[in-house]
């Protein structure tokens, strides 16, 4: 990865009161397979879409997994972030935010064509009916 390459994102996440935030070193296409996903998610019921980032001790994690609840084919977009962090300085949080498929699709959109170099920020809300 060369170092021109190499990005900090800085991802914060609200649902209505909860809000989390981790931030990650990656490359400026680290978001393209996940995005690529989204934009065909969900070929079946059982279709999952995953982005994650591990890091080691100290360091973020973070996980973002599109799924169905019910066997309509309803979806939504599960968040967890943890900060590795021995206790009392812990800090992991896991909750959904339902969204429509197109609205994922939709997500998927915003990642596959975000050019970071070019544009620090997209903002996603997910849409339900």
């Amino acid at each position: 990865m060369d170092y021109d390459e190499d990005c900090t994102f800085d991802v914060t996440i609200l649902k209505g009161k909860i809000e989390t935030h981790v931030t990650f070193l990656g490359s400026v296409d680290t978001w393209q397979t996940f995005a690529k996903h989204l934009l065909r998610y969900p070929a079946t019921v059982n279709d999952k879409a995953a982005f994650e980032v591990r890091g080691g001790p100290c360091q973020d994690y973070f996980c973002l997994n599109a799924y169905c609840y019910d066997a309509a084919g309803h979806t939504a977009v599960q968040v967890i972030t943890d900060n590795n962090e021995d206790i009392p300085g812990r800090c992991r949080m896991e909750f959904s935010i339902r969204a429509e498929a197109a609205s994922i699709n939709n997500l998927g959109r915003l990642l596959l064509d975000w050019q970071v170099e070019n544009d620090s920020e997209i903002i996603w809300q997910a849409q339900t009916s």
